[in-house]
């Protein structure tokens, strides 16, 4: 089988191909950004991101030539934006089976700003012959744009943290834009450090925010409990979770986060925002604590039996999100998508 993969130069992305690679699978890329990814047969950059309508025109059909000569089995887009949309209507014109896997913002808020977003997201639901989604939440929100999609409930998966001893850390890994309220969490951080001193917030990840967090700790009394420590490769980033007792994810929206389910998996007390995915995970004041109550989180959750949540936590996450268990499902729709009688849109 050889698949294509739509994608952005993203870890999850990195890591979902490297598993189909070991799965014996044979993957192409296309990408608006070089990736240059260990573990792909080969990979075309092709960008939508120009406002001259010429050069998206000209950009749509190089790479609907692409497609007709790379001729791949299957295409599976990750994130349903520009870039997936052409994609998804030449794949359409030339008959190729298409699976798409929204990510959260993609189908939970963009389709929110103008009628231009919420019909491009459409069109990508519509040439699919399967959709995947992480949460229920993307599920009810894409069946509204299109309720005869065909639609699969279908974690990234995830590879298991064995968790070392845990220290008095508060780990943050979040990107650093305003989706994911990088600034509360260093003011729940500020108010509940007052009280105990000796622990740390180590803020890992990158962003547009991140100079403006990083003056906003300087300008604080805590600065020397507050690490800031950049992108985090896959070994740096476990071993963050492994010894972090806390961690904290608070986006106004998401999917199911990969993140998320690393740090339950290596042990770590998780606190997340008050949204419709947190609730498929957490048990409120049981195995975590959702954000928005009257108490500061990290006061909370130190109120939790650490050794039921953390049990319960790791059992969660081996049951239904393990990643050799779902790359196997994903493969199986790709079977199925290839013998799948698709409507033709155009």
């Amino acid at each position: 089988m050889k698949i294509l993969i739509v994608g952005s130069k993203s870890v999850h992305v990195s890591s979902f191909i490297e598993n189909l690679f070991l799965k014996g699978q044979s993957i192409s890329l296309l990408s608006e950004e070089i990736c240059a990814f260990p573990t792909i047969e080969s990979e075309k950059n092709i960008s939508f991101r120009s406002l001259n309508p010429f050069t998206v025109i000209r950009n749509y059909f190089k790479l609907k030539k692409y497609l007709g000569e790379l001729n791949p089995s299957l295409i599976h887009i990750h994130q349903l934006n520009r870039l997936a949309y052409f994609a998804s209507r030449a794949a359409n014109k030339l008959n190729i089976p298409l699976i798409s896997t929204a990510w959260g913002s993609d189908v939970l808020l963009i389709p929110k700003q103008n009628k231009f977003f919420k019909y491009l997201v459409t069109q990508i639901l519509k040439n699919s012959a399967i959709i995947t989604a992480d949460s229920q939440d993307m599920m009810e929100a894409m069946k509204a744009l299109h309720p005869q999609g065909n639609y699969k409930l279908l974690q990234y998966g995830i590879d298991t943290i064995q968790a070392l001893e845990k220290e008095k850390i508060v780990y943050s890994n979040r990107l650093h834009e305003p989706l994911y309220r990088i600034e509360k969490v260093i003011e729940y951080f500020k108010e509940f450090s007052a009280q105990n001193p000796d622990w740390k917030l180590v803020i890992a990840g990158t962003g547009s925010q991140t100079e403006l967090l990083e003056t906003l700790v300087k300008n604080s009394e805590i600065t020397e409990k507050i690490s800031f420590v950049g992108w985090q490769k896959k070994p740096e980033n476990s071993a963050w979770y492994a010894k972090s007792s806390i961690y904290i994810s608070i986006p106004s929206s998401d999917g199911t986060s990969v993140s998320v389910l690393e740090a339950m998996s290596a042990g770590c007390l998780p606190i997340l925002s008050d949204i419709a995915v947190s609730y498929e995970w957490i048990v409120n004041n049981e195995n975590g604590i959702i954000e928005g109550q009257n108490t500061n989180p990290f006061t909370s959750v130190l109120l939790l039996d650490d050794k039921i949540a953390t049990q319960k936590n790791k059992l969660l996450v081996q049951t239904k999100a393990s990643r050799s268990a779902c790359t196997e499902r994903f493969i199986e729709l790709y079977t199925v998508s290839i013998n799948y009688d698709r409507k033709r849109i155009y």
